[in-house]
């Protein structure tokens, strides 16, 4: 009996403490103050102005930054200077900012938050230049005074793997018939800082493309361009086109490398990508080419007797 008695305690007292946690759950733990936790964020009034897309008032959150301003006035336009942007509190100039460092440098201190009240002002670009050819982000770009061409360069995303070696060209558009050549090899490896030059508005900059082929012309069977292959030989691409034709001078052979220069070809000479290789014509081969010359030979001397008869 005693027994009984003590598991109908127990089992009264799990049934009792069962009902704790529901107890709990119907009361407030954190009281109710008025608070909408559920409520956004604020909202602020910036103005955009000078050259973007959608230029005047734009409601942001609070917290934002300088770019989620230019990205609600639909952006900088072609003309804008995104390299001077102007950050106006309380109608004073607090700042100048360079969003270039922010897109592509991370630079955050370029994107401050913006309060209610700001004025940011986009002014128009003075100095635009343009890199055309073999850097990663062609195009046109924004310079500040006193920066050079390696600047505008490593913008651009720098060289890309077949950019020649030879020399990029610098022209402007207020002289067209000035070019600036500037050796790559001395600018990038030798570190020549004379020829890293200071950049001007409209200036152009082209980087060539190094050449990938290399053409077979002349005496050949299958004259044509063919892909470079590192380290290869004359004879290699010889091969490719079918060998030398029945005219073929071996003792002829030139090579107009690349950048210009000429050197005399031999099957075993090192080419280099962009080669044009010249198999030049033999004057008299063999045998037949004796017949052939002495059938012309007489052929001319018949017309000139058959001309002289009818005189």
């Amino acid at each position: 009996m005693g027994s009984f008695l003590k598991k109908a305690m127990v089992l009264a007292l799990a049934s009792l403490l069962s009902g704790v946690p529901q107890a709990f759950c119907q009361q407030k733990i954190v009281p109710d103050m008025g608070l909408n936790w559920t409520r956004e964020k604020p909202q602020i009034k910036v103005q955009v102005l000078g050259q973007v897309k959608n230029p005047g008032i734009h409601a942001l959150s609070a917290y934002d930054r300088l770019a989620n301003a230019v990205g609600a006035a639909g952006g900088p336009n072609e003309q804008a200077s995104i390299r001077s942007v102007i950050l106006m509190r309380g109608g004073q100039a607090i700042d100048t900012l360079d969003l270039y460092q922010y897109l592509v440098q991370n630079r955050q201190d370029q994107n401050p938050e913006v309060r209610d009240g700001d004025v940011i002002f986009f002014p128009l670009a003075e100095r635009m230049v343009t890199i055309f050819g073999q850097v990663f982000r062609p195009g046109k770009y924004e310079i500040k005074p006193g920066e050079r061409l390696m600047d505008l360069v490593i913008m651009a995303g720098g060289f890309t793997p077949i950019a020649t070696s030879e020399d990029i060209k610098i022209q402007n558009i207020a002289f067209p018939d000035s070019v600036v050549s500037i050796n790559i090899k001395r600018l990038t490896i030798d570190r020549d800082e004379q020829l890293n030059i200071e950049l001007k508005q409209g200036d152009l900059i082209t980087v060539p493309t190094k050449p990938t082929t290399v053409t077979m012309i002349g005496q050949v069977q299958k004259g044509g361009t063919f892909a470079y292959e590192p380290g290869t030989f004359l004879s290699y691409y010889l091969g490719m086109a079918g060998g030398y034709a029945e005219r073929a001078s071996t003792g002829n052979i030139r090579v107009n490398r690349w950048g210009g220069k000429r050197i005399k070809g031999k099957e075993d000479t090192v080419i280099e990508p962009g080669d044009v290789v010249v198999v030049g014509e033999m004057q008299i081969k063999g045998w037949r080419d004796y017949i052939n010359l002495i059938a012309q030979v007489t052929t001319v001397g018949f017309i000139v007797w058959q001309v002289s008869r009818v005189q």
